[in-house]
């Protein structure tokens, strides 16, 4: 069971690095992408809008270099600690808008992405912890 986890664990940190790249790319090009596989061109939006898209391309990039060390150096509490850190915050407000900014707005609670990101923050929290104990072994 250690290795299909191992594998599936791979699978979700390469999926994890080609969405950030994606995301934090891809306004620079007029367009941004959201999560499940949707592109959506940027039309003439307000300032703090635009703000918003540079803090998500920071932050998404900033992430894509954390999978990039990761996979290169595997130093978990340098590299994968914020991975987990980020989905389990992702599943955070994806719950919380679901009772705050859902009911005001038009926002759409994605489910799948709750149960995605659960699942994800769980392998890597596995993957950080395993990793350390080896990494700090006595």
């Amino acid at each position: 069971m250690g290795k299909l986890r191992d594998f599936i664990t791979n699978i979700v940190i390469f999926f994890l690095l080609i969405y950030c790249l994606l995301g934090s790319f891809l306004p620079v090009f007029g367009y941004t992408f959201y999560l499940p596989f949707n592109f959506i061109e940027i039309d003439k939006e307000t300032f703090e809008f635009s703000r918003l898209l540079l803090v998500k391309s920071a932050s998404l990039f900033t992430m894509a270099l954390f999978v990039v060390n990761y996979t290169r150096h595997k130093r978990p509490l340098s590299a994968i600690a914020p991975l987990v850190v980020m989905s389990y915050s992702l599943v955070f407000f994806e719950i919380l808008f679901y009772f705050t900014v859902a009911k005001i707005t038009n926002y759409v609670v994605s489910p799948g992405l709750i149960v995605f990101f659960g699942l994800t923050a769980g392998l890597l929290h596995y993957r950080n912890i395993k990793d350390s104990k080896t990494i700090f072994k006595n």
